[in-house]
């Protein structure tokens, strides 16, 4: 209700809450700035916190040198394949999962066929040309018979030939 004094369009209910609610707005914002300002950390903090290890970045003479010491790596392999008399250079690793994969439920102990990775078993001598012409030819293998090359390819004989020399105590 107004009072006879006042003018029109006056309320004084409304003009007492006026200040107090600005100071509610003024105390809202500062406390919103404060803690973002409060919660900052650097990305070394965060990275900490997260369990991240960042890795370092290599100047561009540390990727030549590394790159041209690959490409060394590759050329004295490739060197060492090609010429005559050259060792197994296999992966035993995956020679042994080709083993478990494709051979160990006749070759193993117990299987159907001779048990090739028993010591001073022809396993022992399973050189990568003899074992490349048996996968190929299939001769002397009772089934499956010969492997296409889409099928086993010659990187994954040449595992399989070092993985059976290691184990069979070549």
């Amino acid at each position: 209700m107004r009072g006879s004094g006042d003018a029109p369009g006056y309320d004084r209910d409304r003009m007492k809450t006026l200040p107090r609610r600005l100071t509610l707005m003024a105390t809202v914002i500062a406390i919103s700035f404060f803690a973002a300002a409060c919660g900052r950390s650097t990305e070394d903090q965060i990275n900490q916190a997260l369990g991240i290890t960042p890795t370092a970045t290599l100047t561009t003479e540390q990727l030549d040198s590394a790159a041209a010491a690959a490409s060394a790596t590759s050329t004295a392999r490739q060197l060492a394949l090609s010429s005559p008399g050259a060792a197994a250079f296999g992966d035993v690793t995956a020679g042994k999962r080709q083993f478990d994969t494709w051979c160990t439920g006749c070759h193993g102990p117990g299987g159907s066929g001779p048990d090739i990775l028993a010591a001073g078993s022809a396993g022992a001598k399973a050189d990568p040309d003899f074992l490349l012409a048996l996968v190929r030819e299939g001769a002397g293998h009772t089934p499956p018979g010969a492997y296409k090359v889409t099928e086993i390819s010659n990187k994954q004989v040449l595992d399989l030939s070092a993985y059976l020399i290691s184990s069979a105590g070549g």
